[in-house]
């Protein structure tokens, strides 16, 4: 029996600490690590062994390939892995002022990043030669909001003859195209094209969220599947009665901070004894962001922590934020979006204090179950930590029913299978496809 060898087109580099890398870490788990492969574009260096295969070309080489047309790039494989490094992301100086520059995503970025990789030289012998001594036989693409990715997806597909399967872990194409800037929307529209040219080469898109199939099947006319990330149990788990404290565990992009300092306000402010602070730990680099995280907030800055930490860290707090901002641009990020960190809170036995807009899928798929106590406003979150603290049998109920949705729809083995079976079903139906043409072409 064929088993699927799959080329990872992303961004990101799996990794154990940012939110997209543990993201994809997690989804393609079931994939023994001999028969993964990934082409990333990021600068950062390979930290986990779920993949033993890597090739890296970053907006560095391709800007200086457009003045000098000679190819630079990076193969890394299993003797250049450091597990025991926390944080795959390298970068420093004038490097990591370019990467938080680009995460403004205005129309201006998106296009000059976009037209720089259109015209810089990544179609390469090198390339060719490291997919061919891969073999793939399958293609996952972890869509994005830059264009490049899908034209270089596209090109492997068409240069390899095999399918891409498609994965959508945030929105980049319905409220952008609805509620975006002009040129932005613009943008958008020629992202889609590029996206239903990706569908075409597979036919299957891979949600995370209910809300997302839902829209994206009405936008794509295709087969639309969703697969929510998995968690294991977490081993550290302690009765109730031998927890303490609030956390924040992940990163602070689209704006989490505003609601998070609102939090952390309102929890200073009521000075409850155990609960004076939300520990606050993220890999955030942005300096900005870092200079919100203080004491007269109501938060503490405990830094970036390796992912063992992190389950012990869950398994031992009484309290876990999860957050989103309330702002329209923000909410069109964040619509569909479906995160890991809810997959680990949920397995946590902690219970789960809610606060973001009731519109996004994560807040409605939290308030649904029941997995989670929702707060509409910031100021309640004091009280909140007094009710469920006086009320053991309260308490009880939102952490058995988050534990109770994580087994129904986060189990790694149900999930690993279902991701297997989609590749499998994808390069069946491609090779049918392509028996086809040869037969009309003749």
């Amino acid at each position: 029996m064929v088993e699927p060898r799959v080329l990872v087109v992303s961004h990101n580099v799996f990794s154990s600490s940012g939110n997209m890398g543990k993201t994809m870490m997690h989804m393609l788990a079931g994939i023994p690590p001999d028969n993964l492969a990934q082409l990333y574009f990021h600068q950062e260096i390979p930290t986990r062994r779920c993949c033993l295969h890597y090739f890296r070309m970053t907006d560095s080489n391709i800007l200086h390939s457009l003045f000098t047309r000679k190819t630079e790039f990076r193969v890394f494989d299993a003797s250049d892995i450091d597990e025991s490094a926390v944080q795959s992301r390298t970068d420093t100086g004038r490097l990591a002022k370019v990467y938080q520059f680009s995460r403004r995503r205005t129309s201006f970025i998106y296009f000059l990043r976009d037209t720089m990789w259109r015209f810089g030289k990544w179609k390469t012998k090198a390339l060719l030669e490291w997919v061919q001594a891969f073999a793939p036989n399958v293609i996952f693409l972890a869509a994005g909001d830059y264009a490049f990715p899908y034209r270089i997806a596209i090109w492997l597909s068409d240069f390899l003859h095999i399918p891409i399967v498609m994965w959508c872990a945030d929105d980049f194409y319905i409220e952008p195209l609805n509620h975006g800037p002009f040129f932005r929307r613009i943008q958008c529209q020629q992202l889609v094209k590029l996206a239903r040219k990706v569908i075409h080469r597979g036919g299957t898109i891979v949600t995370i969220s209910d809300m997302m199939q839902r829209d994206y099947a009405r936008l794509f006319q295709v087969p639309t599947k969703t697969i929510r990330i998995s968690s294991a149990i977490n081993h550290y788990s302690l009765p109730a009665d031998f927890r303490s404290g609030v956390v924040y565990v992940g990163n602070l992009g689209i704006n989490r901070i505003v609601p998070l300092t609102e939090l952390g306000r309102a929890l200073r402010a009521a000075a409850i004894t155990g609960f004076e602070t939300i520990n606050v730990y993220s890999g955030e680099r942005n300096s900005t962001i870092l200079q919100q995280i203080n004491k007269g907030n109501g938060l503490t800055y405990c830094g970036c922590i390796s992912e063992r930490e992190v389950e012990r860290l869950l398994g031992t707090s009484k309290f876990i934020i999860f957050t989103e901002a309330f702002d329209n641009k923000s909410i069109c990020r964040t619509k569909y979006s479906l995160s890991t960190k809810i997959a680990e809170s949920l397995r946590s036995g902690a219970c789960i204090l809610a606060y973001g807009p009731s519109e996004i899928a994560a807040i409605d798929y939290l308030r649904r179950y029941r997995a989670a106590y929702i707060l509409e406003k910031a100021e309640e979150l004091p009280n909140a930590i007094r009710h469920l603290c006086e009320e053991a049998n309260e308490y009880s109920h939102y952490t058995l029913c988050a534990q109770s949705l994580a087994e129904q729809f986060h189990s790694a083995e149900v999930n690993e299978e279902c991701l297997r079976d989609i590749f499998m079903e994808a390069i069946s139906n491609y090779k049918t496809t392509e028996v086809k043409k040869c037969k009309t072409t003749k």
